[in-house]
């Protein structure tokens, strides 16, 4: 990341900021990593108390996972409701995921990620289908004890908006800036807390218009000024200009030998 020594340092004032403000977060339990995942489908571009509510009221409506699973994704989407943005997106990776978990292992059960390493973990997490990278990265923090920083769109625009990370740096590249300057100790925290944070500066910032907003498009360019075409006399050839000047020193020099031309007395007749 460009000019990453400055922006780091911005980023731990902003930790010691809100551990000042917020106290520090007390350390959760690690939860199941399936249902981490779905957690994480529902709480991106928003926040993780939201999802967690809407996963709940999901939990009680449904027998267990597997009716979750067939569940066609436009019912899904309006159970889902407007409690948390982009239902309809949302319930389609949640059905995209539960099949792809069921046809890798036939069983909807992610236990076995426990004793896997961390890369092969994330590996595993990025080839199913419906799993975005914020939600990967909970699973790797708040499942399995790892050292991940969740990011997604809208914490990606305000981390640009208040300046604390370049411009033009993508929601991969900041998730790996945190990460190598956030440790894997103070991860969990830190996450609480940033949540927090991007909860109180993006209340109002619609869901929908974020990738406008992540990626302007460019000005269009200003049109062409009309040319102005100037009148201007036909300009005679080099060849005619010379004639012509010729022409005119011909006639100057007859005058002016007309002009020196002594005048004759004339004889008168006797």
């Amino acid at each position: 990341m460009k000019h990453g020594t400055e922006y780091a340092k911005r980023i731990k004032r902003l930790h010691q900021r809100l551990l000042r403000k917020h106290g520090k977060p007390a350390a959760s339990d690690l939860t199941d990593p399936l249902e981490q995942v779905l957690i994480g489908i529902l709480a991106e571009d928003t926040t993780p108390a939201k999802a967690t509510a809407v996963y709940r009221k999901l939990s009680q409506r449904m027998v267990d996972l597997n009716e979750l699973r067939v569940t066609p994704a436009i019912e899904l989407a309006q159970l889902i409701g407007t409690s948390v943005p982009r239902a309809a997106d949302k319930a389609r990776q949640i059905v995209a995921f539960l099949n792809a978990v069921r046809r890798r292992q036939d069983t909807l059960d992610l236990d076995f990620l426990r004793q896997r390493g961390r890369r092969e973990v994330r590996e595993y997490l990025d080839s199913l289908d419906g799993v975005p990278r914020s939600a990967a990265a909970r699973v790797m923090l708040f499942s399995l004890g790892g050292h991940a920083i969740p990011v997604d769109d809208l914490t990606l625009y305000v981390l640009r908006k208040e300046e604390l990370v370049d411009p033009s740096a993508d929601a991969a590249e900041v998730q790996s800036f945190l990460e190598r300057h956030i440790s894997a100790a103070t991860a969990a925290e830190f996450v609480v807390l940033l949540c927090k944070f991007v909860s109180a500066h993006a209340s109002r910032i619609p869901a929908e218009k974020l990738p406008e907003l992540l990626n302007p498009l460019p000005e269009p360019a200003p049109e062409p000024e009309p040319k102005v075409e100037r009148k201007t006399g036909t300009r005679p050839s080099p060849k005619a200009a010379a004639s012509k000047s010729q022409d005119a020193a011909g006639k100057t020099s007859t005058s002016q030998r007309k002009a020196k031309r002594p005048t004759l007395p004339v004889r008168k007749k006797k």
